[in-house]
């Protein structure tokens, strides 16, 4: 009996150890830069873009930090964005600059 119960310990103790280290991961994945040219198609509603990047449309949730760069932009420009990808998947816009 008691044999059963220190197994059980030491399996759930090893459970709890992975679950921490994949989560760790991740969260170093999710703060990476990436920085990409592309196509300024426009808002997609109050707070989200839409930017064609290697001929797909891809949406871009406006921050503060890019906010006041994105009222210059016309249809049809060329961009180029530099996001994250948050924990949730969401691509954070965190700069935009008009490319010529």
């Amino acid at each position: 009996m008691k044999k059963i119960f220190g197994c059980l310990f030491f399996i759930l103790l090893l459970a709890g150890c992975g679950v921490n280290n994949e989560k760790s991961q991740g969260e170093d994945a999710a703060e990476k830069l990436v920085t990409k040219e592309g196509t300024y198609v426009g808002l997609a509603d109050t707070h989200t873009i839409e930017v064609t990047v290697d001929n797909e449309p891809v949406s871009f949730d406006i921050t503060d930090e890019s906010a006041k760069d994105i009222k210059d932009l016309n249809n049809g420009d060329k961009v180029t964005v530099k996001y994250q990808k948050n924990s949730k998947g969401q691509l954070l816009l965190k700069d935009i600059e008009q490319t010529n």
